[in-house]
């Protein structure tokens, strides 16, 4: 498993990111193309909802009434049923007034029960003169067919998908003519119908369906035209159009096998493939219902209802199924039918087109191909700024299509499948942030176990140099003749500063300083090389050294591949007689203190340092000292000490530390006091150099 995990990032990690975003790319793609299928329907359907909340339809016409038998008119004229002669009063009266189509939203598939036949058979024993009376009275079906045939009527009838009391199989309605090649796609089939006696249906200018789907509880849409049975049947909303304009049958468009449109005349409706039509609803108003009280108190105005289609309904509490429509209004399933009309003559219709999902997931490619190529190489946030901006675009895209065309643009489904292409990227940038960042700490990790070992033998070099290096407290104890004090401070952890001290023979006594060039460890290789072969050489010459700069020299120019250069001072002293011989090989000759007045050595014989002429042989000179004189041997760590402004030490300044030295002071208090001196004056700077001191006392000559 863990491996599985580490290939998967890896592939995430390859080409930052691209190839995975281009795979979701792909994968995202074929649903969103789909005609009939879309990845998050639900999140689909809301985002069509907000189109319609944001912009809902504005009413250009009023070509529909309601009368609606609401809670007023049952609690004035009683409950419901009504006589169906009641009925028949309210359809003449509508249609005296001009309508040009009265659709009742009412099924009556059974008897009235309030007729007078049906009357006289729930009565026991009436008197004769009632059942004369009773015969007489004319059928209230008879009274409502008789109407109806008077009137442009459209009935209602709805679907059902399965058997129930009183369905058939079948209805009359007006035959639909098809123009174009033979529907393939499903229409909305119902086995099954719920229709008015067979009297209405007969008496009628035409019947549609009522029948409406909701989805996820919300009225969106309405089946133009469904199938019930073998026959295909328009919607209520069409018939009664058809009815309104006296027009000839309605025609169904298709075009490869699936509905276009279907046209009413002159008026033409665009259809999704499977006949439905959305329904751009506008704001619930008032006034488009009338009372059905009102109506049979005859307390109405002729412009209600002249020249206009009206819809009879029941929408007293309790008999109705109230319905949520797409801006989030409960309103009675009748205003569907009403909006589905508005929409007609107000020319406004709401589209979905099969081509459409392609279109999207083309405008998708183009997006996610942008956030693919951009984002990788984008600073986070202008990597953010882009997707809002792609994002934003996409919502105008969206709100900017259904304005102006009423096309139905499902932009949520795009900004979900940008948002993951744009997750893909950023998870993959941060998958390579977290391997570079475990790769930097496991470098750094490495650094610092390589720093510490180089460390650890870098001081392991330092204990080596420094202690190879001999101690004048330990060298010479119980030496009368002269005091000696050393000490060493290199700017690194190994240094190329060496000094050197130890006895030739019973009376003489050599000394050595020397500097390497460079610093660290090549410089510390080459100084331990040349201590080592200046106190070969020394030792070997012993008394007789005339020569021991001239040999180093040519020993250290044979093997020196790197061309370091070494300058250095010698010097032999009689300890008993105070006889100096000293060679300088481009070194500072050493300070000589005697009664409280300091000079330098000369310097005149001073060669260059050693392995830079490879045949030079250096000069001997001689110095005497006097008992109790200090002579002070440095390296340029010393005359070259800075402090935090840069500006060295010198040898001035070591020139007046040793004048204000006071007599008698012993080579390790002289030592002390210039280590002092040298301290205040670099106050805390880095050291730019290695430092080396070694100061000599001569007492004289042994006493016996």
């Amino acid at each position: 498993m863990p491996g599985l995990i580490a290939l998967a990032s890896r592939a995430l990690r390859s080409g930052r990111g691209r190839w995975g975003a281009l795979l979701l790319l792909a994968l995202l793609c074929v649903p969103i193309a789909l005609p009939y299928f879309t990845p998050f329907p639900g999140i689909g359907l809301a985002w069509f909802d907000l189109y319609q909340r944001a912009m809902p339809r504005q009413r250009l016409a009023g070509p529909v009434t309601i009368v609606e038998i609401d809670a007023e008119s049952l609690r004035t004229l009683g409950q419901w049923p009504w006589p169906r002669t009641r009925l028949a009063r309210l359809i003449e009266r509508i249609g005296k007034h001009g309508a040009r189509a009265i659709g009742i939203d009412i099924v009556m598939p059974e008897p009235d029960q309030t007729s007078p036949e049906a009357l006289l058979g729930r009565l026991d024993e009436p008197p004769s003169a009632v059942v004369d009376a009773l015969a007489a009275m004319p059928r209230n079906d008879s009274v409502l067919t008789e109407t109806i045939k008077r009137h442009p009527v459209v009935l209602g009838a709805a679907g059902f998908d399965a058997a129930a009391p009183s369905t058939t199989v079948g209805l009359r309605t007006w035959p639909l003519v098809r123009g174009g090649e033979l529907i393939g796609a499903a229409l909305r089939h119902y086995p099954y119908a719920l229709v008015s006696l067979p009297p209405f249906q007969a008496a009628a200018s035409g019947q549609g369906l009522l029948s409406v789907d909701l989805e996820r509880g919300v009225l969106r849409r309405v089946p133009l035209v469904s199938t019930v049975g073998a026959a295909m049947v328009p919607a209520f909303s069409l018939e009664l159009v058809r009815v309104a304009i006296e027009a000839s049958p309605i025609e169904v468009e298709t075009r490869a096998g699936e509905v276009a449109a279907l046209r009413v005349g002159e008026l033409r409706v665009p259809a999704q493939p499977s006949g439905e039509a959305w329904i751009h609803f506008s704001r619930s108003t008032p006034d488009r219902y009338v009372s059905a009280l009102g109506v049979l108190s005859d307390r109405v105005q002729s412009n209600w209802f002249k020249d206009k289609i009206v819809i009879i309904a029941l929408t007293g509490l309790g008999l109705v199924d109230y319905k949520t429509t797409p801006l989030g209004e409960y309103v009675p399933g009748v205003e569907a039918h009403a909006q589905l009309i508005e929409s007609f003559f107000d020319g406004r219709h709401l589209q979905r087109p099969a081509w459409l999902p392609a279109a999207e997931a083309a405008a998708f490619a183009l997006l996610a191909a942008v956030l693919i190529w951009a984002v990788p190489v984008m600073r986070r946030y202008l990597a953010v700024f882009l997707w809002l901006a792609l994002s934003i675009l996409v919502c105008a895209i969206g709100f900017g299509a259904f304005a102006w065309s009423g096309l139905l643009v499902d932009a949520a489904n795009m900004l979900i499948a940008l948002f993951l292409v744009f997750a893909s990227l950023i998870a993959a940038a941060l998958a390579q942030a977290d391997h570079d960042r475990r790769a930097s700490q496991q470098s750094l990790r490495a650094a610092r176990e390589a720093a510490a070992r180089v460390a650890g033998e870098l001081e392991a070099a330092r204990r080596i140099q420094l202690g190879i290096l001999p101690r004048s407290e330990a060298s010479f104890a119980g030496e009368a003749r002269f005091e000696l004090a050393a000490a060493i401070e290199p700017a690194r952890a190994v240094g190329g500063d060496l000094y050197d001290f130890f006895m030739l023979d019973s009376r003489h006594l050599f000394l050595h300083v020397a500097d390497v060039s460079g610093k660290g460890l090549p410089a510390s290789l080459l100084m331990a090389i040349t201590k080592v072969l200046m106190k070969s050489i020394a030792l070997r010459a012993a008394g007789a050294s005339e020569g021991l700069l001239t040999q180093a020299n040519v020993e250290i120019s044979r093997d020196n591949p790197e061309s370091h250069f070494v300058t250095a001072f010698a010097a032999v002293l009689d300890v008993d007689q105070g006889e100096l011989r000293y060679w300088t090989a481009g070194h500072d000759t050493p300070f000589v203190l005697d009664a409280g007045s300091a000079c330098q050595l000369d310097r005149s014989g001073s060669g260059p340092p050693l392995s830079v002429l490879p045949d030079y042989r250096y000069p001997q000179q001689r110095h005497r000292l006097a008992p109790g004189s200090l002579l002070v041997l440095f390296t340029d760590g010393v005359s070259e000490a800075e402090d935090p402004a840069g500006g060295q030490y010198g040898k001035e300044r070591l020139l007046r530390c040793l004048t204000r030295l006071p007599p008698d002071t012993s080579a390790q208090a002289a030592l002390a006091a210039i280590h002092a001196d040298v301290t205040r004056f670099v106050a805390g700077a880095p050291a730019s150099d290695d430092l080396t001191l070694v100061v000599l006392r001569w007492l004289g000559s042994r006493r016996d």
